[in-house]
């Protein structure tokens, strides 16, 4: 039994109890559905409890050890939720190009300004009067060092490793929302600040909780066809051309954006009749003939 399909964790829990009240052993049930009903409902509590400790704010006071990124997300992404991979920063690891120099091992050299060029820098003890000699510490005995910084590490000998989290997706996000995920769930010593930004949408766009779609419909569609396709969060549907012929925007119920209660808004379609320009006077004749037939009749 998957429990995510139901649409609030309210939903989900009424469901179980009825299920666990008509397949329990002791009343008549099968043993073996009703552990897996349990196994399932155990599971999907677990990833609720996790994403309640995911949370939307609008002013965060970014306080403590955290880690502030940006959180694009796609309209469709927004209004459906679901997963999002984000990449955080991990633990730090000796550059694995140039091995912690912090320097291209193949880039250009010049001569070591410490030691003169010579690989060693002399001392001398005053104690026992005595001069000595150390291996140079800034080449390491070479008399020349490199250059050029390493492109992986941008010279500093070490680089942060990526983790990748898999974010469940609060519903009903919003522009400049901002998604803070607690420590515990990311496994790392900071908490997590995303700020939400949304992709423009060629013709989908959220507004106070409904899905707007804009579009050009041609007139002949709406007067030869029972029927228009428009464009939905679930791919094309056919609409009724009748409702395209007065003048108000269309409005298909719960087929908008998931809110943060589970349910969902609404889709609207918001069109314009296309009426072509400079027609050719063949295309004007036409036309004409046309709307004498339909005056007829």
């Amino acid at each position: 039994m998957n429990f995510k399909q139901f649409s609030s964790f309210e939903e989900a829990k009424r469901f179980f109890r009825e299920r666990v009240k008509k397949l329990h052993p002791d009343r008549g049930g099968n043993k073996e559905e009703f552990l897996e009903l349990i196994k399932n409902y155990e599971e999907f509590f677990q990833s609720y409890q996790k994403i309640s400790k995911i949370k939307v704010l609008q002013r965060p006071i970014l306080k403590g050890n955290y880690f502030f990124s940006v959180l694009e997300l796609t309209v469709e992404e927004v209004a459906l939720g679901g997963k999002k991979k984000v990449e955080i920063p991990g633990e730090e690891r000796v550059c694995p190009k140039c091995e912690g120099l912090g320097k291209k091992r193949e880039g250009p050299i010049s001569k070591c300004g410490f030691c003169k060029g010579v690989g060693f820098v002399e001392t001398f003890d005053q104690r026992k009067e005595t001069i000595s000699y150390l291996t140079c510490p800034y080449c390491k005995g070479q008399g020349v060092i490199l250059t050029e910084k390493c492109d992986e590490c941008k010279g500093k000998g070490y680089v942060k490793v990526l983790n990748e989290f898999w974010l469940d997706l609060p519903l009903g996000l919003k522009e400049g929302d901002y998604v803070f995920v607690e420590k515990e769930i990311l496994g790392v010593d900071y908490d997590l600040y995303l700020e939400v930004i949304i992709k423009p949408h060629p013709y989908f766009s959220l507004q106070n909780g409904d899905l707007i779609y804009r579009c050009q419909i041609p007139f002949w569609e709406v007067l030869i066809e029972d029927f228009i396709s428009i464009k939905t969060l679930e791919g094309e549907e056919r609409v009724p051309s009748k409702l395209f012929t007065e003048g108000r925007p269309v409005i298909l119920k719960g087929r908008g954006p998931f809110l943060p209660d589970g349910k969902r808004g609404n889709l609207i379609v918001e069109y314009q009749i296309y009426l072509p320009q400079n027609l050719t006077q063949e295309a004007k004749e036409l036309l004409k003939k046309l709307v004498d037939l339909i005056e007829k009749n």
